[in-house]
C-alpha cells in the first residue's frame, strides 16, 4: 500500500507537464488538474496478463490528450520535408498500465481494431511477430507460441515489472548474448521481451549501425532508405514517447532512414529506444481513431499491439 501511495505522489508532482524537446524549446499546454475527477486517487494495478484495461471517461479526453490521476497522455504532430511525424507523450503511475495484446494463434486483427477492445487510450504496432519464425516473444510474462530461442542477427528490448527497458544487442558470439540475457532474466522479472529492432538510444546515446559496406547497412527492414517508421522510447522513470512516422508521397522518397529515427528518439529525451514494425504496419491509435495518417480500410492486420490504459476503475467497465 505504502509503495502505491508513493507512486501516486510521484505521478501528481509530474503529471502536470509534459515537454518534450525537438531541438527548439517547445512546450506543449499543460494538463488541465482543475477539473474534478471521479475517483480520485483510488487505483489498483491491473493484471500482468491479457485482460483489458479500464473503460476511460469521455469527459477526461481533449482534443490533444487524456488525463486522470494514473495516465497522462499528450499527442502531436510535426511535419518535415519528408515526413508525418505522430508523437505520443505517456506518463503512468504504474508499470501495469504498460500493456500488450496479441491476436490468437496464427490469426491477425487490425491494430484499431486490437485497440479498442483493449480500452487503450494510446496504442500502436508492435513487431508482427507472427509473419516470422523464432526469436524470443513474450508479452505480458508468457512466452509466445513456444518462441524462447532469440534471433542472432536482431537486437532485443526487454521490458521488466517495473516499466524499465532494457536492450540487448545483437552478437556474433551467441555466448556472450546468452550469458547477458541469462544475467537479465536472473535479476529482472521480465514482462515483455520484443526480438525485432534494431536498438536505436541506448543509455542516452545513439546506437550505430553496423555496416556491411559505406553504403550499406547491416541490418533487415531498410534501413538506409526511407520508410514509413514507428518507434518506442522510455524517456525516465515510467515515462515513454511513441512514434509512427507517415510518408506522404508514392515515389518511394518520403519517411525516414533508420538514422534519422534515431537522432529523432535522441531530441525527444530518449534514454533508450527501438525500433518496430514500420512499413504498412506503422499506425498510431488515440481516443479509438487512428491518429496517425491510415484509414481503417488501409491498415494492415497485424499480430500483436502495445498500448497504454488507465488503472482506475470509473465504474464504466460494465457497459462496455
Amino acid at each position: 500500500m505504502r509503495n502505491r501511495i508513493t507512486k501516486w505522489l510521484a505521478f501528481m508532482l509530474t503529471a502536470l507537464l509534459l515537454v518534450p524537446c525537438f531541438g527548439v524549446a517547445e512546450e506543449l499546454e499543460t494538463v488541465d488538474l482543475d477539473e474534478e475527477i471521479e475517483a480520485e486517487g483510488v487505483f489498483e494495478p491491473l493484471p500482468i496478463d491479457f485482460s483489458i484495461g479500464h473503460v476511460a471517461p469521455e469527459s477526461n479526453y481533449t482534443e490533444d490528450g487524456y488525463h486522470d490521476v494514473s495516465i497522462t497522455v499528450r499527442v502531436e504532430k510535426r511535419q518535415t520535408e519528408n515526413a508525418v511525424i505522430n508523437i505520443a507523450w505517456v506518463k503512468i503511475a504504474d508499470a501495469s498500465q504498460f500493456r500488450t495484446a496479441v491476436t490468437s494463434k496464427g490469426r491477425t486483427n487490425k491494430i484499431s481494431t486490437m485497440a479498442r477492445k483493449a480500452n487503450a487510450i494510446i496504442a500502436i504496432g508492435g513487431e508482427y511477430f507472427s509473419s516470422d519464425e523464432g526469436g524470443l516473444i513474450v508479452r505480458m510474462g508468457k512466452v509466445q507460441q513456444g518462441r524462447k530461442t532469440p534471433y542472432k542477427t536482431r537486437d532485443l528490448l526487454a521490458i521488466d515489472s517495473e516499466g524499465n527497458f532494457h536492450i540487448l544487442i545483437r552478437s556474433k558470439d551467441n555466448k556472450e548474448f546468452n550469458s547477458q540475457l541469462k544475467a537479465l532474466t536472473e535479476q529482472y522479472t521480465l514482462v515483455n521481451v520484443f526480438d525485432f529492432g534494431p536498438a536505436l538510444i541506448i543509455d542516452g546515446a545513439i546506437h550505430e549501425f553496423p555496416m556491411k559496406s559505406k553504403t550499406e547497412i547491416d541490418y533487415q527492414f531498410n534501413l538506409g532508405h526511407m520508410e514509413p517508421r514507428c518507434a518506442i522510447g522510455q524517456t525516465g522513470e515510467l515515462e515513454y514517447v511513441l512514434v509512427v512516422i507517415d510518408s506522404f508521397k508514392r515515389d518511394g522518397k518520403s519517411g525516414f532512414t533508420g538514422e534519422e529515427l534515431a537522432q529523432l528518439m535522441l531530441e525527444l529525451g530518449c534514454t533508450q529506444a527501438y525500433n518496430l514494425d514500420g512499413g504498412n504496419s506503422c499506425l498510431m491509435v488515440f481516443h479509438g481513431q487512428n491518429y496517425s495518417d491510415k484509414s481503417f480500410e488501409a491498415e494492415r492486420s497485424v499480430s500483436d499491439i502495445i498500448y497504454f490504459a488507465t488503472a482506475v476503475d470509473f465504474g464504466l467497465d460494465s457497459a462496455e
